[in-house]
């Protein structure tokens, strides 16, 4: 073996692990940007899930420091140019963490764990007169366009379509806890 058929080989083995290490090095900040926004990361045996460790470290941060609390709304609509679909599902989550909060302070012994528990809660809330039949409708609306982001399959948001439905729940979720915030109200002047 000459010379230079020792350097074609050496190249040749190496080629692979240099062009790895170069992709590495060349999307080492675009990967960092993204590792912050991943809500779990397997690699082998290895797998964090970061987004229920950050949520139970936020509330715990929220109590120490109440300066901490923020506004969810402002955050959701200005993720919207980066995340539509993320964004639209965690306003969903605040419609429905403040439909539950609400029936379950205006019922005893309620359950809501079901396979259905969106219908459940929608049903709940005009049943019990909870609410009126166009915010029902409004429940039932929002309700199906989060499946649509979250279900089916290459279903698109645009920006402004996001902005508008995080508006909408929001008005929900504003009328919900007044509901909820009446019956406290009421609940504390009986005592």
């Amino acid at each position: 073996m000459n010379g230079m058929q020792f350097i074609i080989e050496l190249l040749d083995k190496l080629a692979w692990p240099l062009v790895f290490v170069f992709c590495v090095l060349m999307l080492q900040k675009p990967i960092a940007r993204l590792i912050p926004l991943a809500r779990k990361l397997k690699f082998k045996d290895f797998e964090v899930e970061f987004g229920q460790e950050l949520k139970a470290v936020s509330k715990h941060a929220q109590g120490a420091f109440p300066e901490l609390k923020q506004n969810k709304k402002a955050i959701l609509i200005a993720s919207v140019d980066n995340l539509p679909s993320s964004s639209i599902l965690e306003a969903w989550r605040e419609v429905d963490d403040a439909a539950e909060n609400l029936i379950v302070a205006k019922l005893d012994n309620v359950d809501l764990e079901s396979s259905t528990r969106y219908k459940l809660i929608e049903e709940t809330l005009i049943s019990q007169h909870l609410v009126d039949t166009k915010k029902a409708k409004l429940f039932n609306e929002l309700r199906q366009l989060r499946n649509k982001v979250a279900h089916a399959k290459d279903y698109q948001v645009g920006k402004l379509e996001a902005v508008q439905y995080i508006e909408l729940c929001f008005v929900l979720v504003d009328h919900f806890n007044q509901l909820l915030n009446q019956e406290s109200r009421a609940h504390n002047n009986v005592k």
